[in-house]
Protein backbone atom coordinates (compact mmCIF):
# COMPACT_ATOMS: atom_id res chain seq x y z
CA UNK A 1 0.00 0.00 0.00
CA UNK A 2 2.79 2.43 0.91
CA UNK A 3 4.64 1.56 -2.26
CA UNK A 4 1.55 2.15 -4.44
CA UNK A 5 0.84 5.51 -2.76
CA UNK A 6 4.43 6.67 -3.19
CA UNK A 7 4.62 5.78 -6.90
CA UNK A 8 1.29 7.48 -7.53
CA UNK A 9 2.46 10.63 -5.79
CA UNK A 10 5.61 10.85 -7.91
CA UNK A 11 3.68 10.26 -11.15
CA UNK A 12 1.32 13.13 -10.39
CA UNK A 13 3.81 15.63 -8.96
CA UNK A 14 5.77 16.70 -12.00
CA UNK A 15 2.89 16.94 -14.52
CA UNK A 16 0.86 18.91 -12.00
CA UNK A 17 3.70 21.34 -11.49
CA UNK A 18 4.27 21.71 -15.19
CA UNK A 19 0.62 22.53 -15.84
CA UNK A 20 0.27 24.98 -12.95
CA UNK A 21 -0.63 28.51 -14.04
CA UNK A 22 -0.53 31.84 -12.33
CA UNK A 23 1.55 32.45 -9.23
CA UNK A 24 4.41 34.89 -8.95
CA UNK A 25 8.01 35.07 -10.08
CA UNK A 26 9.16 34.37 -6.53
CA UNK A 27 11.26 31.25 -6.18
CA UNK A 28 11.06 29.51 -2.82
CA UNK A 29 13.36 27.00 -1.18
CA UNK A 30 14.11 25.79 2.31
CA UNK A 31 17.12 24.09 3.86
CA UNK A 32 16.91 21.88 6.97
CA UNK A 33 18.97 19.67 9.27
CA UNK A 34 17.40 17.06 11.59
CA UNK A 35 18.14 14.15 13.90
CA UNK A 36 16.07 11.48 15.60
CA UNK A 37 15.35 7.78 16.10
CA UNK A 38 15.03 4.98 13.54
CA UNK A 39 13.42 1.54 13.83
CA UNK A 40 14.53 -1.31 11.57
CA UNK A 41 15.36 -5.02 11.82
CA UNK A 42 13.56 -5.05 15.22
CA UNK A 43 16.17 -2.62 16.60
CA UNK A 44 16.30 1.10 17.34
CA UNK A 45 19.19 3.40 16.42
CA UNK A 46 19.82 7.07 15.65
CA UNK A 47 19.23 8.78 12.31
CA UNK A 48 20.10 12.14 10.77
CA UNK A 49 19.12 14.01 7.61
CA UNK A 50 19.96 17.26 5.85
CA UNK A 51 18.59 18.62 2.60
CA UNK A 52 16.61 21.24 0.73
CA UNK A 53 13.28 21.61 -1.07
CA UNK A 54 12.82 23.92 -4.07
CA UNK A 55 9.39 25.26 -5.04
CA UNK A 56 8.82 27.80 -7.84
CA UNK A 57 6.34 30.62 -7.27
CA UNK A 58 3.21 29.82 -5.32
CA UNK A 59 2.95 26.27 -6.62
CA UNK A 60 2.13 23.56 -4.11
CA UNK A 61 4.60 21.12 -5.71
CA UNK A 62 8.34 21.09 -5.19
CA UNK A 63 11.50 19.03 -5.68
CA UNK A 64 13.83 18.10 -2.83
CA UNK A 65 17.19 16.41 -2.32
CA UNK A 66 18.56 15.10 0.98
CA UNK A 67 21.42 13.16 2.54
CA UNK A 68 20.11 10.54 4.99
CA UNK A 69 22.02 8.44 7.53
CA UNK A 70 20.22 5.35 8.83
CA UNK A 71 22.45 5.00 11.89
CA UNK A 72 24.15 1.85 13.12
CA UNK A 73 21.95 -1.22 13.32
CA UNK A 74 23.73 -4.50 14.01
CA UNK A 75 25.83 -5.38 10.94
CA UNK A 76 24.15 -2.59 8.94
CA UNK A 77 25.66 0.90 8.59
CA UNK A 78 23.55 2.45 5.83
CA UNK A 79 23.26 5.94 4.40
CA UNK A 80 22.38 7.51 1.08
CA UNK A 81 20.90 10.33 -0.96
CA UNK A 82 17.21 10.82 -1.77
CA UNK A 83 15.42 12.82 -4.47
CA UNK A 84 11.78 13.47 -3.62
CA UNK A 85 8.76 15.15 -5.13
CA UNK A 86 6.98 17.22 -2.44
CA UNK A 87 3.42 18.49 -1.99
CA UNK A 88 3.04 21.52 0.30
CA UNK A 89 -0.16 22.46 2.14
CA UNK A 90 -0.16 25.69 4.22
CA UNK A 91 -1.96 25.40 7.56
CA UNK A 92 -2.64 28.97 8.57
CA UNK A 93 0.07 31.62 8.81
CA UNK A 94 2.78 29.75 10.72
CA UNK A 95 2.35 26.03 9.92
CA UNK A 96 2.90 23.96 6.79
CA UNK A 97 2.30 20.28 6.00
CA UNK A 98 4.57 18.58 3.45
CA UNK A 99 4.28 15.14 1.79
CA UNK A 100 7.22 13.75 -0.17
CA UNK A 101 8.37 10.60 -1.90
CA UNK A 102 11.06 9.51 -4.34
CA UNK A 103 14.08 7.28 -5.07
CA UNK A 104 16.59 6.62 -2.30
CA UNK A 105 20.11 5.53 -3.40
CA UNK A 106 21.74 3.72 -0.47
CA UNK A 107 25.15 2.30 0.43
CA UNK A 108 25.11 -0.26 3.26
CA UNK A 109 28.32 -1.37 4.97
CA UNK A 110 27.55 -4.94 6.04
CA UNK A 111 29.06 -8.44 6.30
CA UNK A 112 27.44 -11.21 4.24
CA UNK A 113 28.76 -14.82 4.36
CA UNK A 114 31.93 -13.60 6.06
CA UNK A 115 32.70 -10.97 3.39
CA UNK A 116 32.59 -7.26 4.18
CA UNK A 117 30.53 -5.48 1.53
CA UNK A 118 29.36 -1.97 0.78
CA UNK A 119 26.09 -3.01 -0.83
CA UNK A 120 24.50 -0.48 -3.20
CA UNK A 121 20.70 -0.54 -3.43
CA UNK A 122 17.99 1.80 -4.74
CA UNK A 123 14.69 2.02 -2.90
CA UNK A 124 11.98 4.50 -2.03
CA UNK A 125 11.79 7.11 0.73
CA UNK A 126 8.38 8.53 1.68
CA UNK A 127 8.07 11.39 4.16
CA UNK A 128 5.54 13.50 6.05
CA UNK A 129 6.77 16.77 7.59
CA UNK A 130 5.25 19.55 9.69
CA UNK A 131 6.90 22.99 9.73
CA UNK A 132 6.34 25.70 12.31
CA UNK A 133 7.64 29.14 11.38
CA UNK A 134 8.51 30.80 14.67
CA UNK A 135 10.50 33.69 13.17
CA UNK A 136 9.71 36.38 10.62
CA UNK A 137 13.27 36.01 9.35
CA UNK A 138 12.57 32.61 7.80
CA UNK A 139 13.59 30.23 10.60
CA UNK A 140 11.34 27.26 11.39
CA UNK A 141 11.17 24.06 13.43
CA UNK A 142 10.57 20.81 11.54
CA UNK A 143 9.20 17.41 12.56
CA UNK A 144 9.37 14.62 9.98
CA UNK A 145 8.46 10.95 9.63
CA UNK A 146 10.40 8.85 7.08
CA UNK A 147 9.57 5.41 5.73
CA UNK A 148 12.16 3.62 3.59
CA UNK A 149 11.50 0.62 1.36
CA UNK A 150 14.76 -0.81 -0.04
CA UNK A 151 14.65 -4.19 -1.84
CA UNK A 152 17.61 -6.36 -0.90
CA UNK A 153 18.23 -4.33 2.25
CA UNK A 154 16.21 -3.47 5.37
CA UNK A 155 13.15 -1.23 5.56
CA UNK A 156 12.83 1.39 8.26
CA UNK A 157 10.63 3.93 10.01
CA UNK A 158 12.11 7.09 11.54
CA UNK A 159 10.99 10.17 13.46
CA UNK A 160 13.17 13.29 13.26
CA UNK A 161 13.11 16.84 14.60
CA UNK A 162 15.25 19.78 13.57
CA UNK A 163 15.54 23.34 12.36
CA UNK A 164 15.43 24.95 8.93
CA UNK A 165 15.35 28.23 7.06
CA UNK A 166 13.12 29.47 4.21
CA UNK A 167 14.69 31.35 1.31
CA UNK A 168 12.95 33.40 -1.40
CA UNK A 169 14.28 35.12 -4.49
CA UNK A 170 12.70 37.35 -7.12
CA UNK A 171 15.64 37.57 -9.54
CA UNK A 172 14.62 37.82 -13.19
CA UNK A 173 16.08 34.83 -15.00
CA UNK A 174 16.47 37.02 -18.12
CA UNK A 175 18.61 39.54 -16.24
CA UNK A 176 21.80 40.54 -18.13
CA UNK A 177 23.64 39.83 -14.87
CA UNK A 178 22.56 36.23 -14.77
CA UNK A 179 25.27 33.85 -13.55
CA UNK A 180 26.38 31.81 -16.55
CA UNK A 181 29.47 29.78 -15.58
CA UNK A 182 31.44 28.95 -12.45
CA UNK A 183 34.95 27.65 -11.84
CA UNK A 184 35.88 26.37 -8.40
CA UNK A 185 38.66 24.86 -6.33
CA UNK A 186 37.87 22.44 -3.49
CA UNK A 187 39.99 20.74 -0.85
CA UNK A 188 39.38 18.47 2.14
CA UNK A 189 39.54 14.89 3.36
CA UNK A 190 38.27 11.52 2.17
CA UNK A 191 37.76 8.13 3.76
CA UNK A 192 36.71 4.77 2.33
CA UNK A 193 33.43 3.53 3.82
CA UNK A 194 34.72 -0.05 3.80
CA UNK A 195 36.05 -1.16 7.20
CA UNK A 196 39.74 -2.00 7.37
CA UNK A 197 43.16 -0.48 7.96
CA UNK A 198 43.19 2.87 6.19
CA UNK A 199 44.18 6.52 6.34
CA UNK A 200 42.09 9.67 6.09
CA UNK A 201 43.44 11.06 2.83
CA UNK A 202 43.75 14.57 1.43
CA UNK A 203 41.35 15.21 -1.46
CA UNK A 204 40.98 18.07 -3.92
CA UNK A 205 38.78 18.94 -6.89
CA UNK A 206 38.95 21.44 -9.78
CA UNK A 207 35.57 22.08 -11.41
CA UNK A 208 33.98 24.01 -14.26
CA UNK A 209 30.18 24.37 -14.12
CA UNK A 210 27.91 25.77 -16.82
CA UNK A 211 24.36 27.00 -16.23
CA UNK A 212 21.71 25.27 -18.35
CA UNK A 213 18.89 27.36 -19.82
CA UNK A 214 15.55 25.77 -19.01
CA UNK A 215 12.05 27.06 -18.36
CA UNK A 216 11.08 23.84 -16.61
CA UNK A 217 11.91 24.05 -12.91
CA UNK A 218 12.40 20.30 -12.40
CA UNK A 219 15.15 20.05 -15.00
CA UNK A 220 18.86 20.28 -14.09
CA UNK A 221 20.15 23.79 -13.47
CA UNK A 222 23.78 23.17 -14.44
CA UNK A 223 26.31 20.74 -15.91
CA UNK A 224 29.81 20.33 -14.50
CA UNK A 225 33.06 18.63 -15.49
CA UNK A 226 35.80 18.25 -12.87
CA UNK A 227 39.13 16.69 -12.03
CA UNK A 228 38.97 14.87 -8.69
CA UNK A 229 41.79 13.39 -6.62
CA UNK A 230 40.43 11.31 -3.72
CA UNK A 231 43.84 10.73 -2.15
CA UNK A 232 45.33 7.47 -0.91
CA UNK A 233 43.40 5.79 1.95
CA UNK A 234 45.30 2.48 1.40
CA UNK A 235 41.99 0.85 0.46
CA UNK A 236 41.52 3.17 -2.53
CA UNK A 237 43.76 5.62 -4.39
CA UNK A 238 41.72 7.22 -7.16
CA UNK A 239 41.95 10.17 -9.51
CA UNK A 240 39.48 10.81 -12.27
CA UNK A 241 36.89 12.92 -14.07
CA UNK A 242 33.32 13.22 -12.75
CA UNK A 243 30.55 14.67 -14.94
CA UNK A 244 27.47 15.81 -13.00
CA UNK A 245 24.04 17.33 -13.55
CA UNK A 246 23.02 19.78 -10.79
CA UNK A 247 19.70 20.83 -9.29
CA UNK A 248 19.78 23.98 -7.14
CA UNK A 249 17.62 26.11 -4.88
CA UNK A 250 16.52 29.61 -5.84
CA UNK A 251 19.43 32.03 -6.31
CA UNK A 252 20.08 33.77 -3.04
CA UNK A 253 22.96 34.69 -0.77
CA UNK A 254 22.93 30.96 0.07
CA UNK A 255 22.47 28.31 -2.64
CA UNK A 256 22.07 24.57 -1.99
CA UNK A 257 22.71 22.09 -4.81
CA UNK A 258 22.52 18.36 -5.51
CA UNK A 259 24.65 16.78 -8.24
CA UNK A 260 24.81 13.29 -9.72
CA UNK A 261 26.48 11.60 -12.66
CA UNK A 262 29.14 9.18 -13.95
CA UNK A 263 32.73 9.17 -12.73
CA UNK A 264 35.66 7.61 -14.62
CA UNK A 265 38.69 7.14 -12.36
CA UNK A 266 42.06 5.42 -12.16
CA UNK A 267 42.52 3.39 -8.93
CA UNK A 268 46.13 2.38 -8.38
CA UNK A 269 45.12 0.32 -5.30
CA UNK A 270 43.13 -2.08 -7.49
CA UNK A 271 44.16 -4.65 -10.08
CA UNK A 272 41.52 -3.34 -12.50
CA UNK A 273 42.84 0.20 -12.44
CA UNK A 274 40.35 2.04 -14.72
CA UNK A 275 36.79 2.07 -13.39
CA UNK A 276 33.40 3.58 -14.29
CA UNK A 277 31.53 4.58 -11.13
CA UNK A 278 28.81 6.91 -9.91
CA UNK A 279 29.14 10.14 -7.93
CA UNK A 280 26.61 12.05 -5.80
CA UNK A 281 27.16 15.44 -4.14
CA UNK A 282 25.32 17.79 -1.79
CA UNK A 283 26.66 21.35 -1.72
CA UNK A 284 26.03 24.62 0.13
CA UNK A 285 27.52 27.89 -1.16
CA UNK A 286 27.46 31.47 0.10
CA UNK A 287 28.00 34.50 -2.15
CA UNK A 288 30.19 36.90 -0.15
CA UNK A 289 31.13 39.44 -2.83
CA UNK A 290 30.18 40.46 -6.36
CA UNK A 291 31.00 42.92 -9.12
CA UNK A 292 29.24 43.82 -12.36
CA UNK A 293 30.87 40.85 -14.08
CA UNK A 294 31.73 38.33 -11.35
CA UNK A 295 30.51 36.84 -8.08
CA UNK A 296 32.61 35.12 -5.43
CA UNK A 297 31.34 32.21 -3.31
CA UNK A 298 32.62 29.99 -0.54
CA UNK A 299 31.12 26.56 -0.05
CA UNK A 300 31.00 23.18 1.66
CA UNK A 301 30.49 19.95 -0.30
CA UNK A 302 29.81 16.37 0.75
CA UNK A 303 30.46 13.78 -1.97
CA UNK A 304 29.80 10.04 -2.04
CA UNK A 305 31.58 7.94 -4.65
CA UNK A 306 29.62 4.78 -5.50
CA UNK A 307 32.36 2.42 -6.68
CA UNK A 308 30.26 -0.76 -7.19
CA UNK A 309 33.30 -2.78 -6.00
CA UNK A 310 33.11 -2.22 -2.23
CA UNK A 311 35.40 0.81 -2.18
CA UNK A 312 32.89 3.64 -1.81
CA UNK A 313 34.26 6.90 -0.50
CA UNK A 314 33.04 9.81 1.64
CA UNK A 315 34.64 13.16 0.74
CA UNK A 316 34.22 16.41 2.69
CA UNK A 317 35.60 19.59 1.11
CA UNK A 318 35.59 23.37 1.41
CA UNK A 319 35.75 25.44 -1.75
CA UNK A 320 36.11 28.82 -3.40
CA UNK A 321 34.05 29.58 -6.52
CA UNK A 322 34.30 32.32 -9.14
CA UNK A 323 31.05 32.90 -11.05
CA UNK A 324 31.06 34.70 -14.39
CA UNK A 325 28.10 36.63 -15.82
CA UNK A 326 26.73 36.88 -19.33
CA UNK A 327 26.33 40.21 -21.05
CA UNK A 328 23.17 41.76 -22.49
CA UNK A 329 21.29 39.25 -24.64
Amino acid sequence: MKKTFAIALVSVALPAAAQAEGGTDIERSDFYIMGGALRGLSETTWTAQSGFIYRPGDRRWGLGFAYNNDGHLTNNHRDGLAAQGWYVQPLGEHFELQLGTGPYATMNNTTIDGERLNAFRVGLMSSVALKWRFSERGWYLRTQYNNTWVPGSFNSNALLVGVGHDFTDTDDIDSPLRLNAKVSVWGGTSRTTQLGTQNSAAAYQLEAQYLLDSEQWWKPAALSVAFLSEGDTLLAHRTGVPVQLWWSTAPNGFVFSFGAGPYVAYDSAREQELNLMGILSLRAAYRFAETSRHAYEVGFMYTRVASFYNRDQDIFMLGLRLAGRVGER
